[in-house]
């Protein structure tokens, strides 16, 4: 028990080191989940990703919880394949680039000058807003309140694995009010997804889908997208900044994918044993875990890995068993391009129209935020003229 505590909270308050610095493959117990191999050794991780007894999904229950049990980051099998591809189509029809440098722009002129504020908190706003008009076609000021209001419901992340926090005991306690502000989302983005003009990805979604997956594409659409967003300006040097702010795109997307190897906003992945599988010299028993752990697997085997080195990734694609901040095999998130493609236009719109600074004195470090990583306090960062 003792055990289990121990690695649960290394897990919520030190996810880097505890995933970087121990052995490639050992067992840990965890809470809610037994013992579960954790893993950072790609040629394990890539066995696991294939084996037909291994399925994704099944071990997210705080997050069938928080965003429902019907959506494709739970799912699997041949339901996980059809959902898959038909969320990939829908993201093909995604904002354009000049919307979403525009819409980063129009938030990023709103912070103050001279006074520090939090990047990750106005990179939330526009992303959501950009999430928003290629779901739905729409972002006004209510459904903007929705989306926030659920958002603020789930701070803690001790939600990931104390599931007697998660239970209703009315509108005013705080699982409730998560649950109800839910609902009043879900409605909203149903009732938008109705009217949604047919160049958004709700118009290209099966009616059937839109209760299923609006809610978890935009929560995780925005989310990831505004924490690799603060990682990538806490981790910024000046040639960096010089060569996104000259819209060199074939830089900016290696610094991007750099950042996501240093830090990655999603820290740990999962698999679920249907059967006895037996993985390199390791066996698990059915409904245990294998937990691919992705700071390690970005740590173990690079040359440098300490090292910022955005260059690495212009000189030949990485083995994705290897680096895996959008997931592994058939469970790559879908959003992979749209969401690469919209950090690229964000970095480069704003740095080449505003002059942000790190607060003096900060140094990033990663910290829990439910279900993703990232700097702590946000980044801070002053505006200058």
């Amino acid at each position: 028990m003792l055990a289990s505590l121990w690695n649960g909270a290394q897990l919520l308050f030190r996810p880097y080191p505890y995933f970087r610095d121990a052995r490639t493959t050992w067992r840990a117990p965890l809470p809610g989940l037994g013992s579960v191999l954790v893993s950072a050794d790609a040629a394990l991780v890539a066995e696991a990703a294939r084996h037909p007894g291994l399925v994704g999904g099944r071990a997210h229950r705080a997050m069938r919880a928080t965003l429902g049990d019907n959506h494709l980051i739970v799912m699997s099998g041949p339901q996980h394949r059809l959902r898959s591809r038909q969320v990939r189509r829908a993201l093909q029809a995604f904002s354009s680039d000049a919307e979403m440098a525009a819409v980063t722009r129009k938030e990023f002129a709103r912070t103050p000058l001279g006074r520090p504020f939090s990047l990750q908190q106005v990179a939330h706003r526009a992303s959501l807003r950009i999430i928003l008009r290629g779901l739905v076609g729409q972002d006004d000021a209510e459904l903007v309140g929705l989306c926030q209001d659920f958002q603020a419901s789930f701070s803690s992340p001790l939600v990931l694995f104390v599931e007697g926090l998660r239970r209703d005991w009315g509108p005013w306690s705080p699982w409730g009010r998560l649950l109800r502000r839910r609902s009043r989302l879900n409605e909203a983005l149903i009732q938008a997804a109705g009217r949604a003009p047919a160049d958004t990805i709700a118009a290209r979604l099966p009616p059937e889908t839109w209760a299923q997956e609006l809610l978890p594409q935009l929560m995780f659409g925005h989310e990831t997208t505004a924490a690799t967003f603060a990682w990538c300006f806490a981790l910024l040097y000046e040639e960096a900044r010089r060569r996104i702010r000259q819209g060199d795109d074939g830089f900016t997307l290696a610094y991007v994918q750099e950042c996501m190897r240093l830090c990655p906003p999603v820290a740990q992945l999962t698999r679920v044993a249907t059967q006895e599988v037996r993985l390199g010299s390791h066996s698990l028993k059915a409904g245990e875990v294998v937990m691919p752990a992705i700071p390690g697997l970005h740590h173990h085997g690079w040359s440098q890995s300490e090292r910022l080195r955005p260059e690495r990734f212009l000189e030949g694609t990485p083995d994705p068993h290897r680096y895996c901040p959008f997931g592994v095999g058939e469970r790559i998130c879908p959003g992979k391009p749209m969401a690469l493609r919209q950090l690229v236009m964000m970095l480069q719109s704003v740095l080449q129209n505003f002059d942000l600074r790190l607060l003096e004195g900060y140094r990033p470090c990663p910290v829990r935020q439910l279900f993703l990583v990232a700097p702590a306090r946000g980044t801070p960062v002053v505006r200058h003229a």
